[in-house]
């Protein structure tokens, strides 16, 4: 079967569906047999589209991304007025100074060829693992008992409590689900992911799943739209649904969608993208310098820092990640 439109992804998106079906099919079928597919679908979102599959595997869905040789990176922007006023008083109204700073955290401009992937629709945490909740671990530590106790009176429906990063109490209803931490380094990390067939992102593919080739900061355009709802700007009773980034974007995926999410990076010299674990925002940087970190180009410039040490003890409760497999 020709399947050369899943390198192009112009090529791709003039499939017919049906004929974009029974390719997704016959790659399932003899290259990834491990996969079952659950539907077909079309994601429209951000002035872009793909016709795709939603497959799952073991319980986890993924979604097939066509490649395509794309422009990266980024050296301009035309940011709103109302952004660029409310983001440049954070420099004394010195706008060149604001310019360098963004300018100064966005990945280099260059063309590149992403291969056709099948791609985690959701990142998955590091670090954590389930126990039962009598697990000897958990109630011999000082601090669960009480953990416990105070979780269960809490009138909140969901919550999540986390003690020191040793352990984490998950409230749903009335039922709790203990987890314990076990730390691990980038290169034990990344290897764990290689040992289990799969591997994450390169920078380069990140940039590609996050914004699909957009010339903007963010997929959508070069400022952030007040009117919708972002994470760690919401009422304190509000439900925690409905977020603007939760939903999935033009490939089928729930990406950069909160700055405290940093997402794991293979064989790249800036091993993180999508956040600066909420660095901007808790130093009072408001929604636009906050969520700057999530842009598609953005580099943090700290993770070369070595007080910060973030290949040490790469996982935690800001350091995610999102398999993949490379269709070859």
């Amino acid at each position: 079967m020709n399947v050369t439109q899943i390198y192009d992804r112009k090529a791709w998106n003039a499939l017919p569906h049906t004929a974009a079906e029974a390719i997704l099919q016959y790659l399932i079928e003899t290259k990834f047999p491990e996969f079952t597919i659950k539907h077909f679908e079309q994601f429209d979102k951000f002035n872009q589209r793909t016709y795709t599959a939603v497959l799952d595997y073991q319980g986890t869905e993924f979604v097939f991304v066509p490649g395509d040789t794309v422009l990266l990176g980024l050296d301009q922007w035309n940011m709103p007025e109302e952004n660029k006023i409310n983001m440049v008083d954070m420099f004394e109204n010195n706008e060149e100074e604001m310019d360098n700073y963004i300018r100064e955290r966005l990945s280099p401009v260059r063309t590149v060829t992403i291969p056709p992937m099948i791609v985690e629709r959701q990142v998955r945490e590091t670090g954590y693992f389930p126990v039962d909740i009598d697990d000897e671990r958990l109630v011999s530590d000082d601090y669960f008992h009480k953990t416990l106790k105070d979780l269960k009176a809490s009138p909140r429906e969901q919550h999540t409590w986390i003690v020191n990063s040793s352990f984490r109490l998950e409230k749903n209803g009335t039922d709790v689900r203990a987890f314990l931490y076990e730390p691990a380094s980038y290169d034990e990390l990344t290897e764990q992911i290689a040992d289990s067939g799969f591997r994450l992102p390169t920078e380069d593919e990140w940039e590609y799943l996050c914004g699909g080739g957009s010339r903007t900061l963010y997929p959508w355009g070069d400022g952030i739209d007040y009117d919708k709802k972002y994470h760690h700007f919401v009422a304190e009773d509000d439900d925690g649904k409905g977020f603007y980034l939760d939903t999935p974007n033009h490939f089928g995926i729930v990406i950069a969608n909160d700055p405290y999410h940093y997402e794991v990076m293979m064989d790249s010299e800036w091993f993180i993208k999508s956040g600066d674990g909420g660095c901007n925002l808790c130093g009072g940087g408001g929604w636009d310098m906050g969520y700057l970190s999530i842009g598609t180009y953005f580099r943090d410039p700290f993770i070369f820092d070595e007080e910060m040490a973030y290949k040490d003890e790469i996982t935690g409760d800001y350091s995610f990640v999102r398999r993949l497999k490379r269709v070859e």
